[in-house]
């Protein structure tokens, strides 16, 4: 439970950012790309106990740099002091690195992380070539608007045909 209320304040983070005219983060295609067929993704909680500003954050940032091609992504709240971050491979490197910076990083949990809904449709998507469901729905939407809409106006042109 306390990781469901850790990843909504991530999620809020995110959104309060936006609101603020913050550049939030955005998953690319590149990093789409890095997420395996075959859902062997992590996620790693860290707590970092001593994180209370953006220089810290930024420690923890430049720290990360290094393992660049490790990482898919990571997530910071300042304010609950935790980090996340997205792998495949083992990270031991990656802690001993958080740890080396002397802010009592300590690794919670390592856990199976399955990739969202939409990355997984955007995914197939650029796999296949085909539409993938929210573009399908949004042509059944336009076919059921343009429909009603020659029902409508099927009338008035038969009214007006006899004039």
């Amino acid at each position: 439970m306390a990781l469901e209320q850790q990843h909504k304040s991530i999620i809020d983070k995110n959104t309060a950012s936006t609101q603020l005219g913050e550049n939030p983060q955005r998953v690319s295609n590149s990093q789409l790309e890095l997420i395996p067929l075959d859902g062997s993704m992590y996620v790693s909680f860290y707590h970092i106990p001593y994180m209370s500003s953006a220089v810290e954050q930024q420690r923890v940032r430049q720290a990360l740099i290094p393992f660049s091609e490790l990482l898919i992504e990571h997530c910071i709240d300042v304010d609950a002091r935790h980090l996340a971050l997205y792998h495949q491979d083992p990270i031991e490197t990656v802690t001993a690195a958080l740890q080396r910076l002397n802010l009592g990083a300590e690794l919670q949990q390592t856990m199976p992380h399955y990739e969202p809904l939409e990355l997984a449709t955007a995914k197939k998507k650029t796999a296949t070539g085909q539409l993938n469901p929210s573009e399908n729905n949004l042509l059944n939407q336009l076919h059921q608007f343009l429909s009603k809409l020659l029902v409508r106006f099927t009338p008035w042109l038969k009214a007006l045909r006899k004039k």
